[in-house]
C-alpha cells in the first residue's frame, strides 16, 4: 500500500465514531481470518510425522507402555 493510500484511509477513518472504526477493526479482522483459512490446505498426517520416529519403532508397544504407567498412577478401585 502506498503512503498516499494510507494517508487517505486514515482521513476516512477519522471521519467515524470510535464505535464505528471499532466495528471497521472487528470487520478487518473477521476478513482477515477467513483469507487466511481459505489459504491453509490441510496436511497429510502421513506426510507430518514421516521421519519423525524410527523405522522399527513400534506403536502398539509404546501405547501399552503409556497404559500400564497410567494404571500404576490411577490404580482402579473396585469395591470400595
Amino acid at each position: 500500500m502506498s503512503k498516499t493510500t494510507l494517508m487517505h484511509v486514515e482521513r476516512l477513518l477519522d471521519q467515524l465514531t470510535f464505535e464505528e472504526q471499532i466495528a471497521m477493526v472487528e470487520h478487518l479482522a473477521r476478513r482477515l481470518r477467513q483469507a487466511v483459512q481459505k489459504q491453509r490446505q490441510p496436511q497429510d498426517l502421513y506426510g507430518i510425522w514421516r521421519d519423525r520416529f524410527p523405522a522399527d519403532f513400534d506403536l502398539d508397544a509404546a501405547l501399552g507402555d503409556i497404559r500400564r504407567e497410567g494404571e500404576r498412577e490411577w490404580p482402579q478401585r473396585t469395591g470400595q
